[in-house]
């Protein structure tokens, strides 16, 4: 081994290579500093005198399936220019740390196709240690980033722990990169970041999101209505909660010859027309149903009319095309009809929005996936924190396991 192969292979710049020697299956590389990079570590001086010498083993990466090891050379050295007397400092690992800085990128490389605990088993390092290390490069990373950048944002939230604990999330929607993370769905999770990006000067042109109103609430204390737009996923999606309502008030009050056409259509109630044009017994069902319940018939047009909004190829023509549907919805007369039409009356800004902006929260929705699979094969996470960072990451993530 040479001194140009330790420095090419393991990284160690401004070291001499000693010796090697093998012990119990590892490989101990003997090293020190050269002169050159000998210096006092209070004043920088290379006016000095060596006054003995320990030796520190840091692990380093592997070779074949060996453990690595160096022995490093570390001088205590007098400097005659400002009299005190300390030991000099390693290059190749950062202070108080039993692995080289090489290993700690091979780790960090490691994991993402792999857990925290796969890559421990792996080097036989502790399972916090592992941490450590990618703790310490993610939040390095995280320091890096810049948002004056960001244009559209998508916010959702998602459930990391039973009892209604959430997690904020917020994702750029032009290259699907997480952006921010917060605690909670309150308007407080979201603000904060909000007014890091009016610090920056960022031009946010458009924030899509559900109807939540927390997070409306903080949109608009850092931006006005104009950036806003509604997820158009959710508001069907509420529409189908009215509906499923509806037909479980609808059946509650239903002779008990009519009883028989409510069992096992509440998916056919809640699937698009074109999900079951040619599935003839599903729409036989269906067109039993509603023609059995009035209400129930009326609240389905309504739904699939609805969902046609979004086919509009301007402006004006959704606004109008919302207004006319609006005013169907208040004549119908029934009750989770008219409160739904209430509720989507006043949000029509953010939802005729869209036609400004077509953006939507479909790609939160896939970042929701992919963290749910993160905790998956962590089996969960104790430190939120960590948590967090490793969801700024998810971007590099492979999740494949290591071969």
């Amino acid at each position: 081994m040479s001194t140009s192969l330790i420095y090419h292979g393991f990284g160690a710049v401004g070291y001499t290579y000693l010796k090697t020697d093998y012990k119990n299956g590892k490989i101990f590389i003997h090293i020190e500093k050269k002169p050159e990079y000998q210096y006092c570590v209070n004043c920088k001086s290379k006016n000095i005198i060596k006054k003995g010498c320990v030796k520190r083993e840091i692990k380093t990466v592997p070779i074949g399936g060996k453990t690595v090891i160096f022995v490093v050379s570390l001088y205590r050295l007098n400097c005659r220019d400002c009299g005190s007397i300390k030991q000099e400092s390693v290059l190749l690992a950062y202070p108080k740390k039993h692995w080289t800085k090489s290993l700690g990128r091979y780790v960090v490389e490691l994991l993402k196709h792999s857990t925290v605990e796969d890559v421990a088993e792996h080097l036989g390092l502790h399972w916090n240690t592992i941490k450590d290390i990618h703790v310490r490069a993610l939040t390095k990373k995280l320091k890096k980033r810049k948002l004056i950048h960001l244009q559209y944002l998508g916010v959702d939230e998602i459930a990391v722990k039973k009892g209604h604990k959430y997690l904020t999330i917020v994702v750029d929607l032009l290259t699907g990169h997480v952006v921010w993370v917060a605690e909670g769905r309150k308007a407080s999770s979201l603000e904060l970041f909000l007014k890091k990006l009016k610090r920056v000067k960022a031009h946010i042109k458009a924030i899509a999101m559900d109807m939540w109103p927390a997070y409306i609430s903080a949109a608009k204390k850092y931006y006005p209505l104009d950036v806003i737009v509604f997820d158009r996923f959710h508001i069907i999606s509420e529409c189908n909660k009215m509906i499923d309502e509806l037909r479980r008030k609808e059946a509650q009050t239903a002779e008990l010859t009519e009883k028989k056409v409510f069992k096992g259509v509440r998916y056919l109630l809640l699937k698009g027309q074109e999900s079951i044009e040619n599935d003839y017994q599903a729409q036989y069902r269906l067109h039993r149903l509603l023609e059995v319940n009035k209400a129930l018939n009326t609240a389905y047009i309504l739904k699939e009319e609805l969902r046609e909004l979004w086919n509009c190829t301007s402006f004006d023509e959704a606004e109008q095309y919302l207004e006319n549907w609006l005013e169907k919805a208040w004549v119908s007369g029934i009750g989770p009809v008219t409160k739904f039409a209430k509720r989507i009356a006043s949000h029509r800004s953010g939802i005729l929005n869209y036609f400004k902006y077509p953006v939507t929260t479909a790609k939160v929705e896939g970042i929701n996936n992919k963290i749910k699979v993160l905790k998956r094969k962590a089996y969960g996470f104790r430190d939120i924190h960590y948590f967090k960072l490793r969801i700024y990451a998810l971007n590099e993530a492979r999740y494949a396991l290591i071969g």
